[in-house]
């Protein structure tokens, strides 16, 4: 659907949320507009109500509220991305305290939604990363990652072993607590926590960011993410591979892992007066004097 429109003849608006009453008062809120409230599963589960998953809200409405903190948001832009008919836009609504990604409190909600049908509201389009499993040359599996994908240690006692490879060719070996690749929007998250650089969230770079690293002269690095990148556990030691530190997978099950920017992105619904580098300012105290 056209963003021109998507403000336009609303009449349903799907909600997946954290917090089952929460979602409740943002269906009333909804109501006062005159527009119909279709809950996730987990949601109307809670509330006696009938369940829809995220691509069965997609068939009737194009704008899905996800309402929680950033991880219910980052959950629901993958969930949809590549899997339902047509990739919703998503409204992020914070439950508690501020994210870098959610921007709306739920005390602003009715506000915003005055402006939003008057179509004051711009959308963002970030990439998400794409995460490409491989077996025996054969592509077995492909997940979509909204922050990152990470390479982890699984055994306490033993540290990973990962070699990193660019068209080919071995560049690094990872040899600690595991590496992260970041998407640009996801920098802000395990990657800024682990020592890496902020990225401009609507950029088209990556970074690989070590974690704990057993060599001190191990550093970030930024690169293209269209480039060929991929990845192999070079010792057999045991290590994860998670998705937004929500899903995991055992790297031993594959020969190699290829980690880039894919095609999809998130459509990310804002409020007209959002500014990234504000919210920066305010999260990280930039600029403030002790």
């Amino acid at each position: 659907m056209n963003i021109k429109n998507l403000h336009e003849n609303l009449k349903f608006a799907g909600i997946i949320a954290k917090n089952p009453s929460s979602a409740l008062e943002i269906s009333e809120i909804l109501r006062e507009f005159k527009i119909e409230s279709l809950f996730e599963t987990k949601s109307a589960k809670a509330l006696g109500l009938k369940p829809y998953s995220l691509c069965e809200i997609s068939k009737f409405t194009n704008f899905i509220i996800s309402v929680g903190g950033d991880g219910t948001l980052i959950g629901a832009c993958r969930e949809v991305v590549g899997k339902c008919n047509f990739n919703p836009y998503i409204l992020g609504v914070y439950d508690g305290n501020l994210g870098f990604l959610t921007d709306i409190k739920i005390s602003e909600f009715k506000g915003f939604m005055s402006e939003f049908l008057k179509g004051e509201y711009k959308v963002e389009h970030p990439l998400m990363l794409e995460a490409r499993f491989y077996k025996n040359s054969q592509l077995v599996s492909t997940k979509v990652a909204f922050n990152d994908v990470v390479f982890t240690r699984t055994a306490v006692l033993s540290m990973s072993s990962v070699d990193a490879y660019l068209n080919g060719e071995k560049f690094n070996s990872y040899y600690g607590d595991g590496v992260i690749i970041s998407s640009p929007i996801g920098s802000t998250a395990y990657n800024m926590s682990a020592g890496g650089p902020i990225i401009y969230p609507l950029s088209s770079d990556i970074c690989i960011t070590p974690i704990c690293s057993h060599s001190l002269t191990q550093r970030p690095l930024v690169i293209s993410g269209f480039a060929n990148l991929s990845f192999k556990n070079s010792s057999g030691s045991k290590v994860g591979v998670v998705i937004d530190g929500q899903k995991i997978y055992d790297m031993d099950k594959f020969d190699e892992i290829f980690v880039g920017l894919g095609k999809s992105s998130a459509n990310l619904i804002r409020h007209i007066g959002r500014d990234y580098f504000a919210v920066l300012r305010d999260k990280l105290n930039w600029g403030h004097i002790k």
